[in-house]
């Protein structure tokens, strides 16, 4: 693999978590994967203190072969590994004492940043993709895109603050692939690629327009998490009405975990999530209930550059109240409608769904392979991997 140029110190080297430990050798860990399909690269959620309470916060993690195996400690007191793991079989993991020179470094795939000389964006990428939410100097400048953005990506390397250094420095257009991936996803006053958004009593969207603060919590080799604030709003006779979200992204994943709630709504109020169908392909959509997925194949803004299709997905993590696609009257711009979840934000309880991209030519060869990808993310979630110890 290309050198990433970008390393991550780990002092110790998702799926609920039961835990056994062993002798003050170590802590064995047994991963078991419930399904019938084969898990590839998927990343599990240990608690923290079951190992750093024996082991201290200086150890390392290998397989029962021995292999060195990638891991994360998150700021919220996890320990990330990742594994390809069989169906119905079980894989054990090894975290054993060690000295804090001996730990090594770790290539960073998961990566955000606030690129304050454009427009104050946020930008994160994983292995398999980037995403863009634009920001307050944004805003101020009389902007009204509202929706999550798309970066397409070809490879498995961090990308995005490179394209940004040579765009700002005229040496490229981010808009053209120069063999990586570009920016040829067009949100506009839409929910673009996956946003959520309150319903006014009109039945309006009250479409989020950027954030106001963005806190990028950590950049890991496994997960990145950011915190954003949005500004205050007036929902329906609610005044000052402020929704925050927590945003991780793992490596190996097409999709974006979020965790949404609201401060200042008086009681329950409507909520939908969803993806722009652009006049590029207006009926090249999926909608899935049984499954609380949605998936849009986006032809791009120009079909004939020969940008590929990018797709998108919402998978939600509970039953929505319904979902379908929308029109808009008038249309806005190239925007057709929406393909949208309907459900009620309870104040106090987070809503959490999940949401992402593929490319044709970054490893989504079809809507085939794409609806695939959501119904076995729906099949994991509702099956979580059983962690525990012998």
């Amino acid at each position: 693999m290309k050198s990433l140029g970008i390393r991550y110190l780990s002092i110790i080297p998702a799926v609920t978590a039961m835990l056994f430990c062993s002798c003050s050798r170590g802590v064995t860990v047994s991963v078991y994967n419930p399904a019938e399909a084969t898990r590839n690269g998927q990343v599990v959620e240990i608690d923290a203190s079951l190992i750093t309470g024996r082991l201290g916060t200086a150890f390392s993690v290998k397989d029962a072969e021995g292999n060195p195996v990638t891991s994360q400690l998150t700021y919220d007191n996890k320990i990330l590994i990742q594994e390809d793991f069989p169906g119905k079989e079980t894989r054990k993991f090894v975290f054993s004492k060690a000295k804090k020179e001996t730990l090594s470094e770790q290539d960073t795939f998961c990566l955000g940043q606030i690129r304050h000389d454009m427009q104050d964006d946020f930008t994160w990428e994983n292995d398999r993709g980037g995403y863009r939410l634009y920001g307050p100097s944004y805003r101020r400048g009389g902007g009204n895109v509202s929706g999550y953005d798309i970066w397409t990506k070809s490879v498995d390397y961090p990308v995005l603050a490179s394209r940004y250094d040579d765009h700002m420095a005229g040496k490229i257009s981010y808009h053209k692939d120069y063999g990586n991936g570009m920016d040829v996803y067009t949100v506009g006053h839409t929910l673009g690629a996956g946003m959520n958004a309150l319903v006014l009593p009109s039945g309006d969207i009250a479409y989020p327009c950027a954030y106001q603060e963005c806190e990028i919590i950590e950049n890991g080799p496994l997960r990145m998490t950011a915190k954003i604030t949005c500004y205050p709003e007036t929902i329906g006779e609610d005044e000052g009405v402020v929704e925050t979200r927590t945003i991780t992204l793992d490596k190996g994943s097409w999709l974006n975990r979020t965790e949404v709630s609201y401060e200042g709504l008086s009681g329950e109020y409507p909520m939908v999530n969803g993806i722009v169908v652009h006049k590029q392909n207006p009926d090249g959509y999926v909608i899935d209930e049984g499954k609380r997925y949605l998936a849009y194949a986006d032809l791009t803004d120009n079909p004939a550059n020969g940008n590929g299709t990018i797709f998108i997905g919402i998978v939600n993590a509970d039953e929505p109240e319904s979902a379908g696609y929308e029109g808009l009257d008038p249309n806005a711009g190239d925007a057709v409608g929406h393909i949208m979840s309907h459900t009620k934000y309870k104040p106090g309880v987070p809503y959490v769904y999940y949401w992402g991209s593929g490319w044709s030519k970054g490893g989504v060869n079809d809507m085939n392979v794409w609806t695939g990808y959501l119904s076995g993310f729906h099949d994991a979630l509702i099956h979580p991997l059983e962690v525990k110890i012998r």
